[in-house]
């Protein structure tokens, strides 16, 4: 601990020491860092000081905390979500896999599908009519135990019901990415759409996806169409600190 400066805030310099830790190194992405507890000893003040300090690094993106266990170095190796090529035929995988194993991290995943009856906008966006039976996914991706997105995504039920794709996450091709999986029953799927839109997250996304105050969420607007026909519509939503988005166009 280095000595304190009158002319600095406490919260200040406690988290310039531990910002200079990350920096050099002494401290790396996974360490976990001291408490409240803990720098409240170490630096003699305050629980109020100490939180300030630890929020001023999340605030930087440079931690994150984990509920029960403690506040840890974020990794800073940001996952790279690369357009056009993540959608490709030879990848069997859902794309978060490829883009978990890529990065040289673990990935957990949680989900649950129901039948649902398509919301007006949802049925315009899949060219079905309102009320339409359409099977609702809800996702909540974690890598390395961090939350990096959330997404629901809604498949009509008048192409999808009683095939082997019904649930994705049942049957012969449960996991598998979205183009081996209505390429399985008959749909070749050969477009995207992706509309994006940078915004502050609302309270259920920051605590869902543990997002520090400050930092905006991209939100991706997502269908994919078969020889013209929607066949899956998603909205996806990930912290802006979370992921480089990187496209690779062909110009025509």
């Amino acid at each position: 601990m280095s000595p304190r400066s009158s002319y600095v805030p406490a919260y200040v310099e406690i988290a310039d020491d531990i910002r200079h830790k990350i920096s050099t190194g002494v401290l790396v992405g996974g360490d976990k860092i001291p408490s409240e507890r803990e720098l409240c000893e170490q630096w003699s003040v305050s629980s109020i000081t100490a939180r300030k300090a630890i929020e001023s690094l999340r605030s930087e993106g440079l931690v994150y905390g984990l509920r029960g266990r403690g506040t840890f170095v974020r990794k800073h190796q940001p996952l790279r979500r690369i357009a056009p090529q993540r959608y490709w035929r030879p990848h069997s995988k859902a794309t978060y896999k490829h883009e978990a194993e890529s990065a040289g991290r673990s990935v957990s995943v949680e989900h649950s599908s129901s039948p649902v009856e398509a919301s007006a906008e949802v049925a315009e966006r899949l060219a079905v009519s309102s009320g339409a039976p359409v099977m609702e996914i809800r996702y909540l991706i974690r890598m390395d135990d961090q939350p990096v997105s959330s997404s629901v995504c809604w498949e009509p039920l008048g192409i999808t019901g009683g095939t082997e794709i019904e649930d994705p996450h049942s049957g012969p091709h449960a996991g598998a990415g979205i183009v081996p999986r209505f390429d399985a029953i008959g749909y070749r799927v050969d477009r995207v759409k992706e509309v994006l839109t940078i915004r502050m997250p609302d309270p259920e996304e920051v605590a869902a996806l543990d997002i520090p105050p400050g930092v905006p969420v991209v939100q991706i607007q997502q269908t994919f169409t078969a020889d013209g026909v929607p066949v899956e519509t998603a909205d996806i939503v990930f912290p802006a600190d979370r992921y480089t988005l990187e496209y690779d166009m062909e110009i025509r």
